[in-house]
């Protein structure tokens, strides 16, 4: 079974990024297994509780990370840029960062959900440059941000879903991060930190 790890990058009660996640989880094809974590659990990031002081709740958030085929994240836009939380989050997984941390090679895909009519690329140009500096592996092009969000969920059949238009594009976006994965797009990545670390040595 392939993995895909889910993070939602707002803690708000009924999130439009929480809905679109779920709508998102269904839409994985066979084969695919949906997994959760709530980032809103990890503590302000401390370099300081590390080895044996680092929290367990982190631990736990890296192994997800770390054991996850793939990631795809949901998150507004906050004043132009990612939500504090997730980077929070990516600061966590990220360390230690040698000799391997936890996001290097690891396939990640993200959407937004706002309410604005035009905002959110930031947040995703944001993300999408962290996690690659970190050593993921990114889809780089045909971002979906989920513009006028609360218009675009419908019911069907008493299920929530995306109307049509918008149902297609997050399909896309799946469809590329499953790419990733099944072309091993991470192998590369993975390779050349090794190298890097060796080279330290």
């Amino acid at each position: 079974m392939t993995t895909i790890l889910f993070l939602v990058g707002s803690l708000r009660r009924d999130s439009l990024n929480a809905r679109l996640a779920r709508v998102a989880a269904r839409e994985l094809p066979e084969g695919y297994d949906a997994v959760f974590f709530d980032i809103g659990t990890l503590p302000f990031f401390n370099d300081d509780f590390r080895g044996e002081d680092t929290p367990e709740v982190v631990r736990q958030f890296r192994d997800a990370v770390r054991d996850a085929d793939g990631v795809f994240i949901t998150t507004p836009e906050h004043n132009y840029a990612l939500p504090g939380v997730v980077k929070n989050a990516v600061d966590w997984a990220s360390r230690p960062m040698l000799p391997r941390n936890s996001i290097v090679g690891t396939p990640m895909n993200a959407a937004v959900a706002t309410i604005s009519a035009t905002n959110g690329i930031r947040s995703l140009s944001d993300l999408k440059r962290i996690w690659a500096n970190c050593g993921g592996v990114t889809v780089n092009s045909f971002d979906f941000v989920l513009q006028s969000a609360p218009a675009k969920f419908i019911d069907q059949d008493g299920v929530e879903t995306l109307e049509p238009a918008s149902l297609k594009i997050l399909r896309f976006a799946l469809g590329n991060l499953e790419r990733l994965i099944e072309h091993k797009a991470g192998e590369v990545i993975e390779a050349n930190w090794d190298a890097f670390v060796e080279n330290l040595k």
